[in-house]
């Protein structure tokens, strides 16, 4: 049963991205969390605050304005106190240059009593780099700055 709670709340946070809508995210964060995204690039690497976590959402939102989740696969294993969600998703998105684009990616959320204290976020990193120097050229500064850290 717990099971398929997690699994829900899951889709319901994608849903919710998939809206534009980050705040889910804050309501099911530990008050002491790791965001972690892969590689070395504007989306890339380590919060685990919640301002800078917001603004690192807003980033994603501000370089990839109609970014949308398919979740492919949700498997959830552990205990209340110890849980590990895995999410495996296609993500698509319309570039300035017109280009419809997608991308794989996982997600390994930890949970302890429900509440996220580490999210892990992997994807095709270097297709994510040719994304974002589009956007970059196409006026999307953003997309070429320095990660959000802290």
């Amino acid at each position: 049963m717990y099971h398929a709670i997690m699994r829900k709340k899951t889709q319901s946070v994608f849903s919710a991205l998939n809206n534009g809508n980050y705040e889910l995210i804050f309501a099911n964060l530990a008050p002491k969390f790791q965001h972690w995204f892969i590689g070395n690039h504007a989306l890339s690497g380590l919060r685990t605050s919640p301002s800078v976590t917001r603004a690192w959402y807003e980033r994603l939102y501000r370089i990839f304005p109609n970014i949308h989740f398919d979740l492919r696969n949700i498997i959830v294993q552990g205990t209340l106190w110890d849980t590990t969600v895995t999410v495996e998703w296609n993500d698509n998105y319309i570039l300035l240059n017109g280009a419809q684009r997608s991308n794989l990616g996982v997600h390994i959320i930890h949970f302890k009593w429900a509440k996220a204290d580490s999210v892990r976020i992997y994807c095709d990193t270097k297709l994510l780099l040719e994304n974002l120097a589009i956007q970059a050229q196409g006026g999307i500064e953003e997309a070429t700055l320095a990660p959000l850290i802290g």
